[in-house]
């Protein structure tokens, strides 16, 4: 696994990179490393790195507009956000720009291991606490019931929105349900005109209110 690492405080990057690049539960290489957004953009389209994991605050642009231009200029690469905060409303922004994964500082060697390992392989990883606070968001701010939006789902679009919501890529969900994953990709398309919008999180919202997700508290 090629890592970028776009991280304003030096030392946090230098101890994240001595930490993975050490671990053998990962075969990585740490192939860049920067506290600029706009040298990230620079980096992730010469470097084409598999994952860029990606602090919030960065020197000339932030980690969620950094995460928007590298996906423009590779997309390909698995981004994998690194926060200090668990709130929800960040971890939404965070997907809506593109990445695929979210973690907090408070996770842990292993947590960040587990979500780079997840991100590699193009799926989406929620850490507990972010997991949580998007539940209690939800549960606070709207009554948890069914949501009558999913009458306009068909029951295979209802079984790829479940999956996709407890965090399985593309290929997992259309291994699971004998589909392609275009077809999972058009599924998903239609999901989300469905339910207008454009966010992962939301999905888990709506995914939640349905009684879809495993996804608990």
């Amino acid at each position: 696994m090629k890592l970028l690492i776009l991280c304003q405080e030096k030392i946090l990057s230098d101890a994240l990179k001595v930490l993975l690049e050490d671990c053998s539960q990962l075969d990585l290489e740490v192939v860049g490393e920067t506290d600029s957004g706009l040298e990230g953009v620079d980096l992730a389209r010469s470097l084409r790195p598999d994952v860029a994991l990606i602090s919030f605050q960065l020197q000339e642009l932030n980690g969620i507009d950094a995460t928007r231009r590298i996906l423009e200029v590779a997309e390909e690469v698995g981004v994998l956000i690194l926060a200090s905060d668990p709130r929800a409303e960040p971890l939404q922004e965070a997907f809506e720009a593109g990445a695929l994964g979210y973690v907090t500082m408070d996770g842990g060697a292993e947590e960040l291991i587990r979500a780079l390992q997840a991100v590699a392989e193009g799926k989406n990883y929620l850490c507990p606490d972010s997991a949580t606070a998007l539940v209690e968001t939800t549960l606070s701010s709207e009554k948890a019931a069914e949501d009558p939006v999913f009458a306009l789902l068909t029951p295979r679009e209802r079984e790829v929105l479940q999956l996709l919501s407890e965090g399985l890529g593309a290929r997992e969900v259309a291994e699971k349900l004998h589909i392609s994953t275009k077809t999972v990709d058009t599924h998903r398309r239609k999901v989300m005109q469905k339910l207008e919008t454009d966010s992962l999180a939301e999905l888990v919202k709506h995914a939640i209110r349905a009684g879809l997700t495993t996804l608990k508290l």
